[in-house]
């Protein structure tokens, strides 16, 4: 304990060297700790979120009485945004509401969102967006109401409704927060994200620890000398290394709380969250706060391996008789695929998530661990060039680890993200459903349950919309029984000659068959000439009556197909919010999207992008570290006459030699990594090679990047005061 704490000691008397240099590390960790936390706090999150939204669905009931309350959904798009609101009218004097509203609010009255609030300030909002809403704003919803604080949503109150179609009866709101079963799938991606986004911030931390590694040698070296033997001295950079990783678990936690307060204010790829469910899991916290200074003390006394501080120097074991040996370098890989290649046999429900991370930990962590002997391999061929390239190259051979492990983290980063973009890419035909819809037949389709409106007043109200070129609309009847004119009925089945008055069937129409008729609604029209089913223009198909006489039976559903402008989608939105605010309108796509998939997608993007910047900043600090080791050097090199340029050409040099073997080693490692996941989850092998190319370009760009910012810290390390020690 003395001699740790004599480390310690060690750390914060160094003067201002050694103070930046805690700094330094402390930033690094620190950077690594804020990411962590954030990770921890999924957990957290996830159920904030779900509490949420459980807490406003509605339990729905047949009987009314003094506190029921009649609810009708509503959707709709502005600008690309979803929009949901629910239109709320009381059936007794105690009607119930849901949270985040003050009260219940009266016929014509509208809560809105706070993020919608401001919507409907901006021009495209009053003028667009604000007739499309039933009522006049008197107040925004609480927090306990929303699932984001960038919700898009609103409360109408009314007095029109009806039980039946998208309209229903609730006795309260607020269900059970029973978890839904995820998709094997699903399972399996989240763990695959976390993992592969998780160990390149290990890395980060794992480099940052061992910042200023020269100057921690020499100190070793004068211990030694005053009579410190090799176990002392290696207690004491433990100690070291404590303070540095504790300072770092404080500064992370700074960050930490300080990236949580703005929150609330940021939206990326759709997601919202409120700065109060970002908190870690207990467990998991307490887990991160122990963790990095354990790990801390771990990687630091594995770097003295190849240091011998002795009293009179530092040896370093990088000798040609000591080059760095492959073979326990291929264990992490090959224990990863032991661990992988078995799941590619299993069923999705069946694969251990422990072994799949564990396969995937290890492959990565591979990378990490082969880069120095890669670079220590390659950069003792390089040959003579350049007076820049010589000085980039010889530094390399003098210290091939330090060059690897700079640039690790980017690779084990790009390695995951090229295997993430691999998997998603994959697997996203599995949680893709071919609609069957045709864009080029309609652009828009409109479908109200229990219509208020007829089918003709709602294409007439369309057609007067600009921008549209073409409404069809129909009604559905009980038993199937389509009616409409003669060019909405073409949409509806394969109908060739029609004129007012005529009627058809389909082969599969309930009650259509003579010998079968049993008097249902559709029976009468057992006579009719059978046409072939068509998909409509939304890609369903429809078995059943079609006819241009309407029954004297109330309506079951309303069906309106348009062909319009992009320029007029918003239009035909409120045109059909003025004849009925719960009438849905939505583009016709080809392909549907699971919607979980695509927040996971939307989630990984977002996890994907701050891991970059973190590794980012993590190699601006290293990159600034060994300018300050090597401030004297580089000033001597300028007093002796070596141009500026050349020194930032050897800049650049020794960071893009390990940076180009670093991604090829990613690229190799992401690729196979990417196969192996996608026949873990069944998918077919497909590489999505313009993917897997930009991910290495952002790789590279983010080097190119930090070695720009960092000249100016180079030049100012080339003036003459640098020749000044003590």
């Amino acid at each position: 304990m003395r001699e740790l704490l004599f480390g310690a000691r060690l750390t914060l008397a160094g003067g201002r060297t050694g103070i930046v240099r805690t700094l330094i590390t402390a930033l690094g960790v620190g950077l690594g700790v804020a990411a962590l936390l954030l990770a921890a706090s999924l957990p957290t999150i996830s159920a904030e979120r779900a509490d949420r939204r459980h807490a406003r669905d509605a339990v729905l009931t047949e009987r009314s009485g003094p506190t029921s309350v009649l609810v009708g959904t509503l959707r709709t798009e502005f600008q690309g945004e979803e929009l949901q609101g629910r239109l709320l009218q009381a059936e007794g004097d105690r009607p119930v509401f849901p949270p985040g509203l003050s009260r219940f609010p009266a016929p014509g009255e509208l809560y809105v969102t706070p993020t919608l609030a401001t919507l409907l300030a901006t021009p495209d909002g009053r003028r667009v967006l604000a007739p499309r809403l039933p009522g006049r704003v008197v107040g925004e919803i609480s927090a306990e109401g929303l699932l984001g604080p960038k919700d898009l949503g609103f409360y109408a109150g009314v007095d029109d409704l009806s039980v039946g179609g998208p309209v229903a009866r609730a006795e309260r709101f607020g269900t059970d927060a029973s978890a839904t079963p995820l998709d094997p799938a699903l399972v399996l991606l989240i763990v695959i994200a976390l993992v592969a986004l998780l160990i390149p911030v290990g890395t980060v931390v794992a480099a940052a620890v061992r910042t200023g590694g020269e100057d921690r040698d020499r100190r070793l070296a004068a211990l030694r000398l005053v009579g410190a033997d090799q176990r002392m001295a290696r207690r004491i950079a433990a100690g070291e290394a404590i303070v540095a990783a504790v300072v770092g678990v404080l500064v992370g936690i700074g960050f930490f709380l300080v990236a949580r307060a703005f929150v609330d204010g940021v939206a990326f790829q759709g997601l919202s969250l409120f700065a109060g469910d970002v908190r870690p899991a207990p467990l998991l916290g307490v887990l991160v706060v122990f963790g990095v200074p354990a790990a801390a003390v771990v990687v630091s006394l594995a770097a003295l391996r190849r240091v011998v501080a002795e009293p009179l120097g530092v040896v370093r074991n990088q000798g040609s008789s000591r080059r760095r040996r492959l073979w326990w370098r291929l264990v992490l890989p090959v224990i990863g695929l032991a661990a992988l290649l078995p799941t590619t046999a299993m069923d999705e429900d069946a694969v251990p998530t422990l072994q799949l991370a564990l396969g995937i930990i290890a492959l990565l962590v591979g990378v990490a661990a082969l880069l120095p002997w890669l670079v220590e391999r390659v950069v003792a061929r390089l040959g003579a060039g350049a007076v820049a390239w010589q000085l980039a190259v010889r530094r390399l051979q003098l210290d091939p680890g330090g060059a690897a492990r700079a640039v690790s983290g980017i690779a084990v980063a790009v390695a995951g993200a090229i295997a993430l973009q691999m998997v998603f890419h994959g697997a996203q035909a599995r949680f893709q459903e071919d609609t069957g819809a045709n864009p080029d037949r309609a652009q828009l389709v409109l479908i109200r349950d229990a219509p208020s409106v007829p089918a003709e007043a709602l294409a007439q109200r369309l057609r007067q919309v600009d921008g549209v070129r073409a409404v069809t609309a129909s009604t559905e009847y009980d038993g199937s029984v389509y009616v409409g004119p003669c060019p909405a009925l073409r949409e509806l089945a394969a109908i060739r000659e029609c004129a007012l008055g005529d009627t058809f069937r389909t082969a599969g129409a309930p009650g259509a068959d003579p010998a079968t008729a049993r008097g249902d609604a559709a029976s009468r029209y057992a006579d009719a000439p059978v046409v072939a089913e068509r998909e409509d223009p939304g890609g369903a198909y429809r078995d059943g009556v079609f006819t241009t006489r309407a029954p004297a039976t109330d309506p079951i559903s309303t069906y309106a197909f348009v062909r319009a402008d992009p320029a007029a989608y918003e239009a035909v939105r409120n045109a059909a919010a003025e004849l009925d605010p719960l009438i849905t309108v939505s583009q016709v796509e080809r392909i549907a999207t699971d919607s979980q998939f695509t927040l996971l997608r939307r989630a990984m993007f977002a996890g994907a992008t701050i891991v970059m910047v973190l590794i980012g900043f993590s190699l601006l600090l290293t990159a600034l570290e060994q300018l300050r080791e090597r401030r004297r050097l580089l000033a001597v090199l300028v007093a002796f006459g070596t141009r500026r340029s050349t020194l930032s050409w050897s800049l650049l040099w020794q960071s893009a030699v390990p940076v180009a073997l670093g991604l090829v080693v990613a690229l190799t490692t992401g690729i196979g990594l990417g196969a192996i996941l996608l026949a873990v989850i069944d998918t077919g092998i497909r590489v999505a090679w313009l993917d897997v190319f930009a991910m290495v370009a952002a790789g590279a760009v983010v080097v190119l990047l930090i070695t720009a910012a960092s000249l100016p810290v180079l030049f100012r390390t080339m003036r003459p005061e640098g020749l000044r020690t003590e």
